[in-house]
């Protein structure tokens, strides 16, 4: 099994070369919405919904995406800060809002994408708006998480905002994780490493793209996590994730698992984009705010 280190690195500054586009934006279970208004017009089937999806020219927030928050006013449709001209999602969680599922968040799940195993492209992007306040309780601003069913699990990927650190954590175990067996997986026994990928700046975005080759399987899977056209991490040969239920699925937005020390906390994000196996790079950062360009990010030094 090869994964880059068990502690906390440096970002790589190595940039992945020009790929051809294919055109595998899988826009039933992903993509951009036009409103975060529910959709007037309910289906019964999840196969309505997803043809529904990947046709439609007007996309409610319900027909892909999940809200996981204690205020729906907490999510808005806004103009990109950056004056793109492009719409992005504006998050809002506040102290006194109604924990959720035992935590403090304004989060969007997409609402059919699940994958146990095999290869997956992901991208999504983050704004720290320029009153971001740095404090040292963790704010999860995006996941690849996995279905939850006995055992409560770590995200297989998240974002963190830690102080003014930003960095990319990592989570699986190849041992069941429904409670059976001689050595079932436990919290303890999870595999867990951490790469610290920059000092947060405000009002600039930045842009993941994730190729994941999903295996809780010893010897088998992939990952390479790329952030403003830099590797940020890569693993190959080695399980990336857990034997769950339906699988894993990306989440964007503000999630304080711990004590939130801050009154409020926002964020701007880009819509969740997933990809088929015949993804590109290109083609997958070309969705975001970023683009395709390399942007060098100083490597971080303690």
């Amino acid at each position: 099994m090869t994964h880059i280190s068990k502690k906390i690195l440096p970002v790589l500054a190595l940039a992945l070369p020009c790929l051809p586009a294919l055109a595998q934006l899988d826009l039933a279970r992903s993509g951009r919405i036009d409103t975060v208004a529910s959709d007037p017009v309910k289906l019964q089937y999840v196969s309505q919904n997803l043809a529904r999806n990947a046709t439609s020219t007007y996309r409610y927030l319900d027909d892909v995406y999940t809200l996981q928050t204690g205020n729906t006013s907490n999510l808005q449709l806004v103009p990109d800060p950056k004056g793109s001209g492009r719409k992005v999602l504006f998050f809002k969680v506040s102290k006194t809002d109604p924990l959720v599922s035992g935590g403090s968040r304004t989060e969007l799940a997409t609402k059919y994408e699940y994958v146990i195993e095999g290869l997956r492209w992901y991208a999504f992007a983050v704004l720290f708006p320029t009153d971001w306040q740095f404090d040292n309780n963790p704010t999860v601003v995006a996941q690849l998480h996995t279905s939850q069913k006995t055992l409560t699990v770590p995200p297989p990927v998240s974002v963190v905002a830690s102080g003014q650190d930003l960095n990319m954590e990592f989570h699986y175990n190849y041992r069941k994780t429904d409670g059976t067996g001689a050595d079932p997986a436990t919290r303890a026994n999870t595999g867990e490493q951490a790469v610290r990928l920059a000092k947060i700046q405000t009002n600039k975005w930045y842009c993941f793209v994730v190729r994941a080759d999903w295996s809780f399987k010893p010897g088998v899977g992939s990952i390479t996590a790329w952030m403003n056209g830099n590797i940020a991490y890569e693993s190959k040969n080695a399980y990336n994730a857990y034997d769950t239920w339906l699988g894993n699925y990306p989440k964007i937005g503000l999630y304080l698992p711990g004590t939130m020390a801050v009154a409020s906390r926002s964020l701007y994000t880009d819509f969740i984009y997933a990809g088929g196996p015949s993804s590109t790079y290109d083609e997958m950062a070309g969705l975001l705010p970023c683009g395709a360009t390399v942007s060098p990010t100083p490597t971080v030094i303690k």
